[in-house]
Formats: C-alpha cells, sequence, structure tokens
C-alpha cells in the first residue's frame, strides 16, 4: 500500500509540474495612456501587432480590439504570424462597434497580410478597415492571402480600399479564406476584381464568400466586383451590386474557374463591353441556382457573356433562377455552352426598394410579400401590396428550413432564400400548404393541442411561445375558411 501511494504522489508532481497552457484574452486599445502596454484590461497594447508579436501571445488567443482608429506603423500590415488567434472587436454582432474599430493604413499598406497558411481558426471579426491601398502593381488594398492560407473573415466592413493591380478589397491568390457576413463596398482595383480578386498559382484557390453584401466597387478591366482566374470559389447568400467594370460587371470569371452561385442577386452591375453581370471566359465555368440577375448593363450581354477566347469557349447552367430577358439577356458565342436548366423565370422581383431614381445606399433586395417582408430599417415585418414571383420558386430540393414560417415547403430565389429574413408566404394557419384553412388544417392543429412535448419549432405554435393553446386557437379561427387568391 505505501508503494502504490508513493507511486500516485509521483504522478500528480510530475503532473502539476508540466505547464497548462489557457487561451487569455489580449487587449489593445489606440488610446492607451502607455506605449506600448502589456496587453492587460488596465494597461492595453496601443498597437495590434505588438499585441500578436507578444511572447505570451499563441494559437487559442484572443485579441480584443476596443473602438479606436488604429493608424501607424503596427496597425496596418497586421501579420498574424500563423497562429490560430482570433482578432475581433469587443462586440462583433454589434453594427456600432463594428463602424467604431476601424484599422486605417491611411493609403501606406494594407490592413492583414496572411501568407503563413493560417488557417480557418485564424480570424477576424466585427472590424472596419478603410483607407488601404498596395501600389506598384501589387494586390489586395485591404486584405491579402497567399502561401495557402485560409483565414476566416467575418462580419467586418472593407471600405475605401485600392490596390493598382487586383483585389481592390480582397486578394486571394492560392488560398482558401472564408468570408461571411462581410461589407466589401467602394474599393478599386487597376485592372482585376474591384471588391475580391480570387487567383491560383500552386496551392489552388476555393474560398467561400457567404451572406456578403459586394457593392459600388470598381476594376479597370475584369470584375467589378469580384474576379476569379483559375479558382473555384463557393458564393452564397450574396448581394452583388453597382458594381461597375469593363468586363465582367458584377463577376468575371475567367481561364478554368468553377464558379458555384448559390441564392445570389446580381442587380445594377454595369459593364462598358461585355457582361454586365457575369462575364465567363477562356475555358470558364459558372453554376447559377436560385439567383437573380437583374436591371445589369451590357454593350453585348446585359445579364451574362460566355464568349469565345483563345481558342477556348466558355459555359454556364442556369437553375430555378430569375434572369431578366430570359436567355435573350445572355451573349452565347456560337463555341462556348449555355445549359438554360429547370424553373428558370424572367419576371419583375418585387424587390423592397429599387428602381429608377432610388439611390444604390437605399436599395433594399428583401422580396415583396403580402405575407411578411422582413425591413431591416425598422427590424421588424412588414406587408407589402404584391408578392415577388421569386418567391417559393427556388429549387425544390434546396434546403429551406431557415425560412420563417409561413412558406409553401420551397426556398425563395435572390439573397435571402433560405435564410431568417426570407420573405413568407401564405397563410399561417395552413399548416399542410395545400391553399385553404380548413379541417384538414384543425386536425393537425389538434393533434398539438395542450401537448406536453414542447412546441418551440412547430408551425402551430401561431404565437411563438412554445406551446399551443387557446391562443393559437383564436389565430386559427380568425383565418378560419382562408383560400389563397
Amino acid at each position: 500500500m505505501a508503494k502504490k501511494n508513493s507511486l500516485i504522489l509521483i504522478v500528480l508532481i510530475a503532473f502539476t509540474a508540466v505547464p497548462v497552457g489557457f487561451a487569455e484574452v489580449i487587449y489593445v486599445d489606440a488610446n492607451s495612456p502607455n506605449d506600448p502596454g502589456t496587453g492587460t484590461a488596465s494597461d492595453p497594447f496601443r498597437r495590434i501587432q505588438d499585441a500578436i508579436n507578444n511572447d505570451g501571445t499563441g494559437s487559442g488567443d484572443e485579441i480584443e480590439i476596443r473602438p479606436g482608429v488604429y493608424t501607424g506603423p503596427g496597425n496596418y500590415n497586421i501579420d498574424p504570424n500563423g497562429f490560430a488567434i482570433t482578432i475581433r472587436s469587443i462586440d462583433p454582432n454589434d453594427p456600432d462597434i463594428v463602424a467604431s474599430t476601424i484599422i486605417d493604413p491611411n493609403r501606406a499598406g494594407r490592413g492583414f497580410d496572411f501568407h503563413t497558411a493560417e488557417s480557418r481558426d485564424c480570424v477576424v471579426a466585427g472590424l472596419t478597415i478603410r483607407n488601404g491601398y498596395t501600389v506598384s502593381g501589387t494586390d489586395g488594398g485591404a486584405i491579402i492571402c497567399t502561401q495557402g492560407s485560409s483565414p476566416t473573415i467575418r462580419n467586418c466592413v472593407i471600405v475605401g480600399c485600392g490596390a493598382e493591380n487586383a483585389g481592390g478589397g480582397v486578394y486571394c491568390d492560392s488560398s482558401h479564406p472564408r468570408i461571411v457576413n462581410c461589407l466589401i463596398k467602394s474599393n478599386s482595383a487597376g485592372y482585376y476584381g474591384g471588391g475580391v480578386s480570387c487567383v491560383f498559382s500552386s496551392y489552388g484557390n476555393s474560398p467561400v464568400i457567404a451572406e456578403c453584401v459586394i457593392s459600388s466597387n470598381t476594376a479597370g478591366l475584369e470584375g467589378g466586383g469580384i474576379d476569379c482566374g483559375q479558382s473555384s470559389p463557393t458564393i452564397g447568400n450574396c448581394i452583388i451590386s453597382d458594381n461597375v467594370a469593363t468586363n465582367g460587371g458584377g463577376i468575371n470569371c475567367f481561364r478554368e474557374s468553377e464558379v458555384e452561385l448559390a441564392n445570389c442577386t446580381i442587380a445594377k452591375n454595369r459593364a462598358t463591353d461585355f457582361g454586365g453581370a457575369l462575364y465567363c471566359q477562356y475555358g470558364g465555368s459558372v453554376q447559377l441556382r436560385n439567383s437573380i440577375l437583374w436591371a445589369n448593363e451590357a454593350s453585348q450581354g446585359a445579364q451574362m457573356s460566355l464568349p469565345f477566347l483563345y481558342g477556348q469557349g466558355s459555359s454556364a447552367s442556369v437553375y430555378y433562377s430569375n434572369v431578366q430577358e430570359g436567355q435573350a439577356g445572355v451573349s452565347v458565342d456560337p463555341c462556348s455552352t449555355l445549359n438554360w436548366g429547370e424553373g428558370n423565370i424572367s419576371e419583375d422581383p418585387n424587390f423592397a426598394v429599387f428602381g429608377p431614381g432610388v439611390k444604390a445606399n437605399s436599395w433594399d433586395f428583401h422580396l415583396s410579400s403580402k405575407a411578411g417582408r422582413w425591413d431591416a430599417s425598422i427590424e421588424d415585418w412588414v406587408q407589402d401590396q404584391f408578392t415577388s414571383p421569386c418567391i417559393d420558386t427556388g429549387d425544390p430540393n434546396s434546403d429551406y428550413a431557415r425560412e420563417p414560417w409561413p412558406h409553401g415547403g420551397r426556398v425563395n430565389m435572390g439573397a435571402y432564400g433560405g435564410t431568417r429574413q426570407a420573405s413568407m408566404n401564405g397563410n399561417m394557419a395552413d399548416f399542410n400548404i395545400d391553399g385553404a384553412v380548413n379541417l384538414v388544417d384543425f386536425a393537425e392543429f389538434a393533434e398539438r393541442w395542450l401537448s406536453e412535448e414542447s412546441c418551440e419549432a412547430c408551425i402551430e405554435d401561431l404565437t411563438g411561445d412554445s406551446k399551443v393553446d387557446s391562443t393559437d386557437l383564436a389565430i386559427l379561427a380568425y383565418n378560419w375558411l382562408w383560400q389563397a387568391q
């Protein structure tokens, strides 16, 4: 017994002698009284790079940046050093905090430089990057990702940045970043990708761009919003609007790029020559699904241009999408291919706020609906006079589970399709979605009546209080014998 107790004691001593690493929060404040500071809450660093280079900083740590304007050396060309760290504002989900936490290189460089194979666990969240700029033919005005780096860029605003060559906002070369819920606006590139440029050299290039607004960017040659060269980006639930280029006002797809677009709204982009919304060339291909191409402009191919260049054609496949003028809005060279699939329409999408005389910063691409449309300005649901033909007309096989009730059991087209801000359709008491409120719906309701099981997600809970009772019955009665018109 004595030997056993001694062994246990030795193991415990050895275990406690091994240092155990814990993630910590390192603080940065542009107005810190001390230079450089120590990174504690009471003595924050003054510069972001000092926080990263701190001897105690390592993967798993968080660098919290307090509101302020961060400029000068150490606050631009920020290098995460390959760490899986989070560099964030104090609240990345608060738009006011994001707007007041600003990285401003003052045109002396870019915001972030990822070049050490950073993983998706390297996160930049809730920051505004403005006035980033690169010269002498270089790329990435706000952010550059190279050498297989794959950071997550989330809830950021990238505005007023520029590059002499490519990627006025973000440049991805041989990298796989995930860009989510970002506003990329009013950036410019001398040649390619006013908002975002994705190119391949040696590590492949398959970025994910999701739930972003890419608007009012310009490129001197191709891809006012997004430029893709030998890359395979996945672009979903994005608004791409008011961008300008010589070719591909919205998106340029070049040289064997394979671009997947799902639930995107591509509207009012302009190309002085070819492809107002999309320009697909030199072996490039695009797959478009559940999307809206509307009011784009070009000398040829207002919505899409598929030329034959350098001995190679290009291709596009379009399914369950609303394309202005239908196939007539697409310019197709005889040696290129347009696969016009099922479910496509060409009808006015009835955007909430859009049209002649309405300025771009006032556009609202939510779909009008008699049943209910989300109004971000008041953060509530409103009802319209018309219902968009893009509601409940997306791919029947696409996921609609996140769309609010009532709906038609089918995803909407456009940027908000498949999200919690999808416009509604039908009657909330039409539980079986047959266009009428009758005894069939009452039978479904009765099965849930006073159930002891939680009804947090059931559609029969019409008041949203996680139970089905007399208050829900009153709403059912009010809608009794309703029929779709």
